[in-house]
């Protein structure tokens, strides 16, 4: 054999032993090249830069702040207008049957008349309703609007809910200086919805000779500071959700906001299809001489007006003589919009990611990429500083109103509001999580992998996804989508041969903290954006729950890695 022969003999043998990685490598030498001069820091601050972005990204839709300036087109809803009508509505408090509230009355008819519309003043047992209509050209039902347009008798209801009337006021405005709808459309300003309750749309439901052609009502109760979100729909709501998805501009829409079902309640009673919309922001002056229009944000207003609108208009040109479909459950995606499937899947999809981790597992165990043991420390590790994060959080904010010298008894829905700096202690206390959550960490990390962490982090993510699927599941896609997402990515890339399998396990803890801040991080503001400073023990250990699974992909910025050569390095081994 030849010199030249035995080379390229001894070439091929090298090529060989150094696995489909090193020799795919040619093909992307510039990439290849980068990712490794970057060494394990540069990576790290690389991922969590993008960790950063979709997280920002996913944040970003509870908090609106778009206006729609009054200079736009007629046929548009501006936030700028609706609020023109909010001093006038929300200057004195005006409870049923209160003069304040005959003047309110008159200032929405001749709002109303002046659009034009159809009006009419409902006067029935002790109420005053005002209804509109604007007449479709071939209906084949009608869509009803309706805010309630009292308030208690302690405060001039700016936010609650002189918001949702002036949001009405600028939607019908628009409607009627567009094209003429197929459908008729309802406003419909009810009475005594604060001390019925709701007596003035079970009066309409009950007593107005327009309620037979009502096919869908949209309720619309209170927009200050948060994004709009659907407090409940009909039953049967399929083919509802579908046009809501059509016609979604936005915010954080989704099937398992908190609130109630308000004056939507005596429609969905009636067998009537619909929805409940509202901010659900725990404003402390909520029901309070403060409730004032200062308070109310123009952004959440106009998110609320262009969202009713578009589904409005969406639904004024179908044939809406039977708004019925399978029961769906539905939420916001970032890029992708507003998300969308049957309610009877969420058990299913349950089963088949217990059933992907279970292999996950399986295959990161054959490769090595994670021990027994690596996997008990860390799943200890996420347990233990999760309970104490929620115990100690909840200790420290039962403390605050002596601490802070807050009355209590000026919020009539204590614990239920966000307090004086409630925003700013939010932010704290989870700082002091994250503090405690690296300690932690990083002293689990002496006898575990990043990848223990990984796929242990899902493990509780997944029971949360069984159990609500089997007991609520219209609420399960979060932790579903979070362990089936996180599983697959294992099983692609997390559990490959070769030398490879080092980048793939990164890139496998990557992924699976994609969904984690896309699906479950807005839950964690959008919660205490809901329940107030009730909720901020769990959420302090639903944040640990999401570090969890999150550090483990900027780990080379928490521990200290080996020295590179030239080559990509295999993962930290995991401790058999």
């Amino acid at each position: 054999m030849t010199r030249e022969a035995r080379d390229d003999r001894k070439a091929a043998t090298v090529a060989k032993a150094q696995g489909p990685a090193n020799a795919a490598a040619p093909h992307f030498p510039l990439a290849h090249a980068f990712v490794v001069r970057l060494g394990p820091i540069g990576r790290g601050f690389l991922t969590l830069l993008l960790l950063l972005l979709i997280g920002l990204l996913s944040l970003a839709m509870l908090f609106p702040r778009s206006v729609t300036p009054a200079s736009a087109p007629p046929d548009q809803f501006s936030g700028e207008r609706a609020m023109a009508h909010l001093p006038t509505i929300a200057h004195e408090p005006h409870p049923v049957r209160s003069p304040a509230q005959g003047r309110v009355l008159d200032y929405l008819v001749e709002q109303l008349s002046a659009i034009p519309l159809e009006v009419e003043v409902q006067r029935t047992a002790g109420v005053e309703n005002v209804v509109a209509r604007l007449r479709g050209t071939d209906p084949t039902g009608a869509i009803v609007v309706l805010a309630h347009y009292d308030s208690v008798r302690a405060g001039p209801g700016a936010g609650d809910n002189g918001s949702g009337v002036a949001a009405l006021l600028e939607i019908m405005r628009a409607l009627a200086a567009g094209p003429t709808p197929r459908n008729d459309v309802i406003a419909l300003f009810d009475d005594s919805e604060e001390y019925g309750p709701y007596a003035g749309t079970r009066a309409f439901v009950r007593e107005h000779s327009w309620m037979p052609d009502v096919r869908v009502a949209i309720s619309l109760d209170t927009a200050v500071a948060g994004p709009i979100s659907t407090n409940e729909t009909g039953p049967n709501n399929g083919w509802l959700v579908q046009a809501l998805a059509r016609a979604y501009t936005g915010g954080a829409w989704t099937s398992i906001s908190g609130g109630g079902g308000y004056d939507y309640a005596p429609f969905r009673d009636a067998g009537v299809q619909g929805l409940a919309l509202e901010d659900n922001y725990p404003f402390k002056e909520k029901h309070t001489a403060q409730d004032l229009p200062e308070i109310v944000s123009a952004a959440s207003v106009d998110q609320m007006g262009r969202q009713t609108l578009a589904i409005v208009r969406e639904l004024a040109d179908l044939d809406i003589s039977s708004p019925w479909g399978t029961q769906e459950t539905w939420f916001p995606v970032p890029v992708l919009g507003l998300v969308h499937y049957p309610e009877n899947w969420s058990l299913p999809l349950a089963i088949t990611s217990s059933l992907l981790l279970v292999v996950a597992l399986a295959l990161a165990l054959r490769s090595r990429l994670v021990s027994w043991r690596g996997l008990g420390v860390a799943l200890g590790a996420i347990l233990t500083t999760t309970l104490i994060s929620a115990v100690g959080i909840g200790l420290l904010w039962s403390r605050m109103p002596d601490l802070l010298s807050w009355d209590t008894s000026q919020w009539p829905d204590w614990p239920e509001v966000i307090p004086p700096y409630g925003w700013l202690i939010f932010a704290a206390s989870g700082f002091l999580v994250l503090v405690l959550v690296l300690i932690f960490y990083t002293q689990a990390r002496r006898w575990s992998a990043p990848a223990d962490f990984s796929l242990s982090g899902l493990l509780p993510f997944l029971v949360f996804a069984v159990a609500l699927a089997v007991g609520i599941p219209r609420a399960a896609h979060v932790p579903v989508w979070i362990v089936l997402i996180g599983s697959l990515g294992w099983i692609v890339l997390g559990a490959t041969g070769g030398t490879r399998r080092g980048r793939s396990a990164d890139l496998a803890i990557v992924l699976a903290a994609v969904p984690i801040l896309t699906l479950f991080l807005p839950l964690l503001p959008g919660v205490f954006m809901g329940d107030g400073t009730k909720s901020v023990a769990i959420l302090a250990g639903a944040w640990v729950l999401l570090l969890g699974v999150v550090l483990p992909a900027v780990d080379p910025l928490l521990i200290r890695p080996p020295k590179e050569s030239g080559s990509i390095p295999a993962p930290t081994p995991a401790t058999a």
